[in-house]
């Protein structure tokens, strides 16, 4: 964190003359800022808006910086990106003795920008296309199928449909057995994606198998702080796990939340020990965390907090659960929206 302070990054676009257009990037620079830990990210533009280039290093020069990073908000390699930038950034450096500045890569290609283009897509069919059937005819089967070979009446009634999709999505049905629901567990998940609440996950993988359109008509957004490069450092100066030290970064938007820890039983214990010592309290955990060094341990301490929760007893768990169980709150949400 200490070295990131030091440095400022220079989030460059094109410029447009539609302010909104602008404003993304404005959005986008205080993220980066926000979950990067640098001492300063400005946004700045080549055209039609200002800062340009050149103003936007002259700002930072004048705050003190003498390290710049420009990182090209461009998705291709055109003229801007390959001659542009190289003539202003020659620039720059004669005019501040001493400026260190360099250029990453721009945004390009990248496995994420899929993952972004597919949940537009899918976002787009589900507000745009009524006629769809709200389950796909193999899912319906499947579901049908396992109804078939579970005794349903013996699980409330608003528990079964989070117990027959965590089933659907592992072909096991010793989940019936081991997945565990306290009082108002499912009713406390569900609304707080009706009033907009933030979905916490411990692992990148939890965060992106959560079924965004379903949450976006509610306004409620996922975070995942475990990459986040402030985290890797915190979690090297103090001796613990990325995804413990996740847990404090998202302490601040937890409040309510819904937390969904699939992967990682330090996560867990960590989230207890916040919220033990007076942190922020969730609406429902999700403590299904897989393994055979801790996994099961975390979820007893969650089952003995007596803290709202949906978990798994044993070794058993793992992301796939918990995004499972996020999604069928989502969907339980959404049916009361939308009756489908």
């Amino acid at each position: 964190m200490a070295g990131n302070e030091k440095k400022a990054i220079m989030l460059l676009g094109h410029g447009s003359k539609a302010a909104e257009a602008n404003e993304t990037l404005r959005k986008a620079a205080r993220a980066v800022e926000q979950r990067g830990g640098y001492g300063m990210v400005l946004p700045a533009f080549l055209q039609m808006e200002k800062p340009d280039f050149q103003e936007g290093v002259d700002a930072l020069v004048a705050k003190g910086f003498s390290d710049i990073t420009v990182m090209p908000y461009f998705l291709y390699m055109g003229l801007h990106v390959t001659q542009d930038l190289p003539a202003e950034m020659e620039e720059a450096k004669n005019k501040h003795a001493g400026l260190k500045i360099a250029l990453t890569q721009n945004l390009g290609f990248h496995d994420k920008l899929i993952d972004i283009t597919i949940q537009r897509i899918e976002e787009f069919s589900a507000e745009k296309t009524a006629s769809i059937p709200c389950q796909h005819p193999i899912e319906k089967e499947s579901f049908r199928i396992i109804g078939t070979e579970l005794d349903e009446s013996v699980f409330p009634e608003i528990e079964l449909p989070v117990i027959k999709r965590v089933i659907h999505t592992t072909a096991d049905f010793e989940f019936k057995d081991i997945l565990k629901f306290t009082p108002g567990a499912v009713e406390a998940g569900v609304r707080a994606i009706r009033e907009g609440r933030n979905i916490i996950t411990d692992v990148r993988m939890v965060e992106a198998g959560i079924m965004k359109y379903r949450l976006e008509p509610f306004g409620a957004k996922t975070f995942c702080f475990s990459s986040d490069r402030s985290v890797a450092e915190t979690a090297a100066a103090q001796g613990t796990t990325k995804t413990a030290a996740s847990m404090r970064k998202a302490a601040e938007f937890m409040e309510g939340a819904v937390v969904a820890i699939g992967n990682a039983p330090t996560a867990l214990f960590e989230l207890l020990r916040i919220i033990a010592a007076g942190g922020p309290k969730p609406a429902l955990i999700v403590g299904v965390p897989v393994g055979f060094v801790g996994a099961a341990e975390s979820k007893e301490a969650l089952e003995k907090s007596g803290l709202t929760s949906i978990f798994t007893k044993g070794r058993k768990g793992g992301s796939t659960i918990a995004v499972a169980i996020v999604n069928a709150l989502a969907i339980l949400a959404a049916e009361a929206k939308t009756g489908c």
